[in-house]
C-alpha cells in the first residue's frame, strides 16, 4: 500500500497507518536529517589551561640597616693655668664658683649622635603568576578518598576595575544524592591589590535536609573591624582573607619558605592558620598525573586539619583539598577533574 492511496482513502485504519508513516518520516529527518536548530550552552566554558611549570613566588628581601655610627669620644675639660702667687691676696669669699662654673659647662656640653638610617629597598618585581582575569574549576568530592558524593564547581571573575568575584557551588551527586540532599553556595567579592585579594565581604548558604543556613562577614578595612551575622565582631588584621579566598591568595605569597601564617575568616569567627610547606608530590586526579606543593595546617592534637595541594603546572591553583577529622581520618577530599582560564 502507497502513500499516495493512503491519502485517498477514509477509512479508520487508513487514517491510523497514516499517521504512523508520517511519525516514523518525522523522527528519521530529526535523527539523520541536517540541524536545523543549535541551542546555546547553560554556560560558557573557557579554554583549558594547559600545564606550565610555574616558578615559586620570592620572599621580597629584608631591608638592610647602616652600620652604626661609633659616637666621637669627649674631649676631657681642660682649666685655665693657676696664676702664681707672689704675694698675699686677698681671698675671694667664693673663691671656686668661676672654676666650677666653667667645669660644668664643660661637662654639660651636649654630644649628638646620628641615628640608625634604614637604607630604602628598591622594588623588586613579584616573582609571582598572576591571577587569571577569569577561572572555572571542576572538582569530584569524595567521603573519604574513593566514595565520589558530589561534585564543586569554582568560579573566579576580575573586571577592569580589579574588583573580584569568587563563588563556589556544591551538590551531591549520583547515588548520594538520593540518600543525602546538600547544597552549597559560597561567595567572596572584593578588590584586587599589589598584595593580592583584598575581601570586602563573605556569604556561604546552605540547604539541608534539616533546612537552610546562611552566614554573612563583612570587612571593614578602614575601621580594621570583621562583622559577623550573628552580632559578633573582631578585629581585622592586614592581609585577612575569608575561608573562600585564601585558596587563591597562595600564589601571590612567598612558597619558597618552611611555614606561611595567615588570618581566615569562616563567615563565623577569625582564626589563625598555620601552614607548613613540604616538598613536592605527583597527584593522580582527572586531568592527569600533576606536580603539586602540599601545604598541611600545623595542628594541636584533638584538632581538625586542611591539606590544600597546589597545582606547579597550573599557576599555582589549589588541585586538591583534603579535610582531616579530630581522630585524624580523611573526612573527606576535593580532587580536580578540570581547570579553564582566560585573561582576555
Amino acid at each position: 500500500m502507497s502513500l499516495t492511496r493512503l491519502l485517498h482513502l477514509d477509512q479508520p485504519a487508513a487514517r491510523v497507518v497514516l499517521a504512523i508513516v508520517l511519525s516514523l518520516l518525522i523522527h528519521a529527518a530529526l535523527l539523520f536529517g541536517p540541524v536545523l536548530i543549535e541551542l546555546e550552552p547553560a554556560e560558557k566554558l573557557l579554554p583549558p589551561l594547559i600545564a606550565r611549570l610555574e616558578p615559586l613566588p620570592k620572599p621580597a628581601p629584608k631591608p638592610v640597616p647602616k652600620p652604626h655610627p661609633k659616637p666621637h669620644p669627649k674631649p676631657p675639660a681642660t682649666l685655665p693655668p693657676a696664676p702664681v702667687i707672689s704675694q698675699p691676696v686677698a681671698v675671694a669669699e667664693h673663691p671656686a664658683a668661676p672654676v666650677e662654673a666653667a667645669t660644668q659647662g664643660a661637662e654639660e656640653t651636649p654630644i649628638v649622635e646620628e641615628a640608625p638610617a634604614i637604607e630604602e629597598t628598591p622594588a623588586v618585581e613579584r616573582n609571582t603568576p598572576p591571577l587569571p582575569r577569569h577561572a572555572q574549576l571542576t572538582y569530584i568530592v569524595y567521603k573519604g578518598t574513593d566514595f565520589a558524593i558530589g561534585e564543586a564547581r569554582h568560579r573566579l571573575e576580575i573586571d577592569d576595575d580589579n574588583g573580584y568575584t569568587l563563588q563556589v557551588d556544591v551538590n551531591t551527586t549520583g547515588i548520594a544524592s538520593f540518600f543525602k540532599t546538600f547544597e552549597m553556595t559560597q561567595r567572596s567579592s572584593g578588590t584586587v591589590s599589589a598584595l593580592g585579594l583584598r575581601p570586602d565581604a563573605f556569604s556561604e548558604s546552605r540547604v539541608t535536609a534539616k533546612g537552610n543556613q546562611a552566614i554573612t562577614a563583612q570587612f571593614d578595612w578602614e575601621n580594621s573591624k570583621l562583622a559577623f551575622s550573628n552580632g559578633n565582631h573582631s578585629m581585622l588584621p592586614e592581609q585577612t582573607q575569608d575561608i573562600l579566598s585564601f585558596l587563591y591568595q597562595f600564589s601571590q605569597l612567598p612558597l619558597n619558605q618552611p611555614t606561611l601564617t595567615l588570618h581566615i575568616s569562616n563567615g563565623k569567627k577569625l582564626e589563625s592558620y598555620e601552614l607548613a610547606i613540604g616538598e613536592e608530590e605527583r597527584l593522580q586526579t582527572g586531568i592527569g598525573l600533576i606536580r603539586a606543593l602540599p601545604l598541611r595546617k600545623v595542628h594541636a592534637p584533638g584538632e581538625e586539619r586542611v591539606d590544600i595541594w597546589l597545582g606547579l603546572e597550573y599557576r599555582l591553583l589549589p588541585v586538591k583539598i583534603r579535610q582531616i577529622d579530630r581522630n585524624g581520618s580523611i573526612a573527606g577530599e576535593m580532587v580536580i577533574s578540570d581547570i579553564r582560564v582566560s585573561d582576555e
